[in-house]
């Protein structure tokens, strides 16, 4: 796989402009011959990256070729594909994005359109289109994340029961519904029956690693005390590091309300 830095260049760009248009102008041939075609015709192929080019080819939507709205596709096709490291900062304005920006990469933004002043409606238009597109990207990318995170928890707690002798499997709650305020149901051995034991699964990539908490999870918590566990993942490492923490020791890190202010999502650190 081509790297996104070699992706998001100018000469990545550009050389699957000239893809298109002679794939346009010859149909009949395959892009494969249509790059060797480029390399021993183009007095300009050494300047492309047409391996980049190739690959670009694949992720960037139909397009016109000869306006602003060329450059723009490609880099939504970068950015919705590959989440450059600097995807992260497009929400928190232009100006600020753009000051960011490596030298290259701001020149791409700007042979766009996209940085002009004051910005068209096109413009304005593209920027909100692509910071909802990042978002939605994002929340899908954080779902799957606590979807593994809570799969890692059931098998946890299966081999767990398991060799507790306990034989029944736990109960991924979390899967169906996401009002329960917990995640897992496992078990602890108990005398005449066994008791619940309700876990709620984080997952985390933060360093220092930190984790959100809702008030409708804590306020489960609180109705649960003893038989209520977080099981916090830390996802940054390969294998999965589990870290378990009881609502007693998540307590003292919990916001208080205030008059007619209450807060709805804690950010609480892992601590020791």
């Amino acid at each position: 796989m081509i790297t996104t830095e070699r992706l998001f260049t100018m000469s990545s760009f550009e050389g699957m402009r000239l893809i298109r248009r002679n794939l346009s102008e010859t149909p009949h041939l395959s892009i494969e011959e249509i790059v060797t075609a480029i390399w021993l015709t183009e007095p300009d192929a050494q300047s492309l990256d047409l391996e980049a080019s190739r690959e670009l080819h694949d992720i960037v939507d139909p397009c016109d070729l000869d306006s602003h709205e060329f450059y723009r596709h490609c880099i939504r096709g970068v950015v919705l594909t590959r989440f450059p490291i600097w995807v992260k900062t497009m929400r928190l304005g232009r100006q600020v994005f753009a000051a960011k920006l490596e030298k290259d990469d701001y020149t791409i933004f700007d042979s766009a359109g996209l940085l002009v002043n004051p910005p068209s409606a096109d413009v304005v238009e593209w920027w909100d289109t692509i910071g909802h597109e990042v978002k939605l990207e994002a929340d899908l990318e954080k779902m799957a994340q606590a979807r593994a995170a809570e799969k890692l928890s059931w098998d946890f707690e299966k081999q767990r029961l398991l060799d507790l002798g306990i034989d029944t499997d736990p109960v991924w709650v979390g899967l169906d519904d996401n009002t329960a305020g917990y995640d897992v149901l496992s078990y602890e051995p108990g005398v005449p029956e066994n008791t619940n034991k309700l876990i709620e699964v984080k997952s985390t990539v933060a360093s220092p690693m930190r984790f959100f908490v809702t008030r409708n999870e804590w306020n489960q918590a609180l109705k649960s005390k003893h038989a209520y566990f977080f099981h916090i993942w830390d996802m940054h490492k390969e294998p999965p590091t589990l870290y378990v923490r009881t609502v007693a020791q998540i307590a003292p890190h919990i916001p208080t309300d205030n008059d007619k202010g209450k807060w709805s999502n804690a950010e609480i650190p892992l601590g020791t």
